[in-house]
């Protein structure tokens, strides 16, 4: 059955469905809608919004719709702005308590019919199931207020800069809203209300601090070149993957380079000019970069393993498989590791880029050798994980 949530708000439990608006709804009996929402995360529901890539319902409203949506729309702006001028705490109410019942009607009948053309018309993403578990993943970090301690902030309040961050926390959410189609290849971007946990300087990281005891971040050892030696068919060294080079690069020359050199080399060859030569066959043999573009480019879009497609021209084709696989691949892991954390004090605190952050309780310490070998279990092999410690998100220290 389509359907469609009026208001997401848990106290607003009525839907739209079928020309009318259902206040007591079963569940278990709708099946495709709009966008996801947290109230329907144990039911099979199909998502309009996940088939076309988090396009927008004008985006995706086929030309026989649009004068019709785009005066429901108007309509449906100009409430909202009453609201505004009348002073009107919308958090308060419903909105079918607060806008004419003909009106809900009429939007959301417009807003069933797209939704309904695109479940029609659009092919199912080989994804898809990967991005409803995703949605799920960064609904639930979206709920976990952050604990924010400013006084770390005080020795450096002489800077202006530090003053301002300080000032623009009164205004900011403490909470993390992640856009799940953000970027192309698949990394998360923070929505504007969101605290900026992705944007802000690493010196002010220190005024996270845990609900728990500690935070616990894991992240991949050089997961880019890990992603590209699997895409090769090679095996993962199991020492960290710049000394690995280093062992190559360190016979062919008099002398020998340090380990920022070694990456440094690496990465200006690997994401220079396609035709670009390292001049070392055996490392161009291990990250063979043409046969990999060759593999998943077709002259004018990638598809990345995990089914994620991206158009893309000869220059850019190359970064956009490599970033988009190193993507997947890492959010693949955070939801398993997720997963393991239901039943336990711990939670998932952020996603940082390509790390993940726990907020961690000591009684689950006997669970975290389990989830740093989940999370270094890829669909691509089994990667080097790095794990670091700290007792706010500022001190963070690797371990092993």
């Amino acid at each position: 059955m389509l359907f469609q949530i009026i208001d997401n708000k848990q106290v607003c439990p009525s839907i739209y469905s079928n020309k009318q608006i259902i206040n007591d709804p079963q569940y278990e009996t709708l099946t495709k809608t709009w966008s996801y929402n947290p109230s329907l995360k144990d039911y099979d529901i199909d998502y309009a919004s996940l088939y076309v890539g988090g396009k927008s319902l004008d985006e995706c409203c086929p030309d026989i719709l649009k004068d019709k949506w785009e005066k429901v729309k108007q309509k449906h702006l100009a409430l909202l702005k009453s609201f505004e001028i009348g002073k009107v705490n919308y958090n308060d109410y419903c909105f079918y308590d607060l806008v004419p019942e003909s009106f809900v009607m009429e939007f959301f009948e417009a807003k069933s019919q797209i939704t309904d053309h695109i479940l029609s018309t659009q092919k199912k993403p080989s994804n898809y199931d990967f991005m409803v578990e995703l949605s799920e993943l960064v609904d639930q970090i979206s709920k976990n207020k952050l604990i924010l301690n400013t006084s770390g902030l005080d020795g450096s309040l002489h800077q202006l800069r530090t003053r301002k961050f300080k000032d623009k926390l009164h205004r900011i959410s403490p909470y993390v809203k992640y856009n799940v189609f953000g970027t192309i290849t698949g990394r998360l971007t923070t929505k504007k209300d969101s605290f900026p946990i992705l944007t802000m300087d690493k010196n002010y990281r220190k005024i996270i601090q845990p609900k728990n005891d500690w935070f616990i971040e894991l992240d991949f050892n050089a997961a880019e070149l890990r992603c590209l030696l699997a895409l090769n068919g090679v095996d993962q060294p199991e020492m960290d993957i710049h000394e690995w080079n280093g062992k190559v690069l360190n016979k062919l020359f008099d002398q020998i380079m340090s380990r920022d050199e070694i990456k440094r080399k690496i990465f200006s060859w690997l994401y220079g000019p396609p035709n670009a030569s390292l001049g070392i066959p055996q490392i161009e043999r291990y990250y063979n970069k043409k046969e990999v573009q060759k593999k998943y480019w077709n002259g004018t879009q990638i598809e990345n393993p995990f089914g994620r497609i991206i158009e893309a021209d000869e220059f850019h084709a190359l970064n956009a498989i490599i970033q988009s696989t190193t993507s997947d691949t890492f959010l693949r892991r955070a939801i398993a590791v997720n997963k393991m954390l239901k039943n336990t004090k711990s939670f998932t605190m952020g996603l940082i880029h390509d790390s993940m952050v726990i907020d961690y309780d000591r009684h689950d310490k006997d669970l975290l050798e389990d989830l740093i070998k989940e999370f270094g279990n890829t669909d691509l092999g089994k990667f080097k994980v790095n794990a670091s410690l700290g007792t706010n998100f500022g001190n963070m220290r690797k371990f092993r």
